[in-house]
């Protein structure tokens, strides 16, 4: 677990300093400058390619890092991956090709803007399976920090630039739109100038290590993953495409600026499950489930102490974060899409790291079961609760759905490995965040909102944290806490 705690500091250090930037963009920059249906339409751009990008890839980036232990030698390897996402690409093109009257059709009456960009929304989709392709492969080579750098912070940099130049008349709202395209390509290129710094970067047309039983083994496991991973994006992305579809681009806007407060519960779930993933590959290469256990155990209790604390503190001091928003009173409206988009990031972090041990195992094929429920259920619930509920309805669904999917994982994970992330330290949190909420309604609303948000924010922390560490809940963080501070006296 070493390796994964050091990592995992690393790049959650810079995931959230890729917020920091996110929340400028987002919550000022974007508000500021930008119309509620201009930003709807930026989201629905990069949502539609996130999506298609999975589907696009075709499962090849998982299969990566499942085989890598074994083909890791074989300088072909990393090649045929690319290849692969290639041929997964052009086919997913024309398989979208074929259905633009019913794509075209779903959008004209609120979103039309969007039929105009569907082509940049291809291209970033293609420009996406290639880095995360290369993405995974860092990650099979237990890299994960500057992919990291470069996905949180280099994006949203240069996100930053082009909506900079927008503001000062350099380029108009198309050319802001057709360079976000750029803005991806470079993310490919830093990752490989990366890969090469490590020597890592080796492509080669020797693909004789490919024979047939092989091709089939991986062919078989990236067509199960891709419907999972499709699955998964759907849920993810779905909830502002179908906003889009059925409220249009200002209720999108809105929805945006929400989902982006609430999502960012998510972001230490990000980095730990980038490093754990190989790491439970591993352990099932050597039939090591007392490994298995322990990472699965040790994620979920970590990813609780951290994600509760982000969403107590920012559901106590939203109506204070949305009064710096740029036009916060159009935005306000989308305040309990944070909490329901919140508390489905929570159930997520809270049942660690059962996804990847399910894809990671020989039982792999149940997460496309799961997914593919999943999937259905949240585009039912989005079908029936966005037109009575509106943008609640929308994270309502998305809520809904992720508990339910974290739940069947879970049961299928107990069922077939005897083993579950919770233990008593998951009861002792429980208990502490309750009483966090409780105390947190008898801190007194202070009238300048900054000092409000600093005392609110010190005493749920100094409260979650405090008796978190003095009631021993995690053994990481305390061995943690404790060599900070030893090698701070001796310093």
């Amino acid at each position: 677990m070493g390796i994964v705690i050091k990592q995992s500091i690393r790049s959650s250090i810079i995931a959230y300093l890729g917020v920091l930037i996110g929340y400028i963009n987002v919550l000022w920059l974007f508000p500021y400058f930008l119309e509620a249906d201009q930003i709807g339409l930026f989201r629905l751009i990069q949502s539609s390619a996130f999506l298609m990008a999975t589907f696009g890839q075709f499962g090849l980036g998982s299969a990566l890092v499942k085989f890598f232990p074994k083909l890791k030698d074989q300088k072909g390897f990393l090649s045929f991956i690319i290849l692969g996402g290639v041929l997964g690409f052009v086919l997913f093109a024309a398989f979208t090709f074929l259905f633009k009257t019913e794509i075209t059709a779903y959008f004209a009456k609120e979103s039309g803007l969007f039929i105009e960009y569907f082509g940049i929304t291809l291209l970033i989709s293609f420009i996406l399976i290639q880095f995360q392709l290369l993405e995974a492969y860092c990650r099979s080579l237990l890299k994960i920090v500057i992919p990291t750098l470069i996905r949180d912070i280099q994006l949203r940099l240069s996100v930053t630039v082009l909506v900079a130049l927008y503001a000062l008349n350099i380029i108009t709202f198309n050319g802001l739109i057709q360079w976000l395209s750029g803005a991806y390509l470079l993310m490919v290129i830093t990752v490989i100038f990366y890969l090469r710094q490590l020597k890592a970067f080796q492509l080669s047309s020797n693909f004789k290590f490919i024979n047939t039983a092989l091709l089939k083994q991986i062919m078989t496991y990236a067509v199960y993953m891709m419907i999972g991973a499709g699955g998964t994006q759907i849920v993810l992305q779905i909830d502002s495409i179908m906003v889009s579809g059925a409220l249009g681009l200002d209720a999108t806007g809105i929805y945006t600026i929400a989902f982006f407060i609430g999502v960012v519960i998510e972001m230490p779930k990000r980095s730990i499950t980038q490093i754990s993933a190989p790491l439970i590959s591993q352990a099932f290469e050597k039939n090591d489930m007392p490994a298995v256990e322990k990472l699965y155990k040790q994620t979920s209790i970590n990813q609780m102490i951290i994600g509760s604390l982000l969403l107590i503190g920012i559901w106590a001091n939203l109506e204070s974060l949305y009064s710096f928003i740029p036009n916060g009173e159009i935005y306000i409206q989308g305040i309990n899409v944070v909490l329901f988009i919140g508390l489905g990031k929570l159930s997520d972090m809270i049942f660690g790291t059962n996804g990847e041990i399910i894809v990671m195992s020989k039982h792999y094929k149940f997460n496309v079961v799961a997914v593919g429920i999943l999937a259905i259920l949240t585009i039912t619930l989005n079908l029936l609760l966005i037109p009575k509920y509106g943008i609640e309805g929308a994270a309502i669904a998305s809520f809904l759905a992720m508990l339910t999917f974290n739940l069947s994982k879970f049961l299928f994970v107990w069922v077939k490995f005897k083993i579950q992330p919770f233990s008593l330290g998951s009861i002792k949190l429980l208990a502490i965040i309750g009483l966090v909420l409780w105390v947190n309604q008898w801190v007194p609303k202070m009238e300048l909102t900054l000092v409000d948000i600093l005392i609110r924010s010190t005493v749920i922390t100094v409260l979650l944290v405090g008796l978190t560490i003095g009631l021993k809940v995690s053994e990481e963080v305390n061995s943690l806490v404790f060599g900070f501070m030893n090698r701070f006296k001796k310093t």
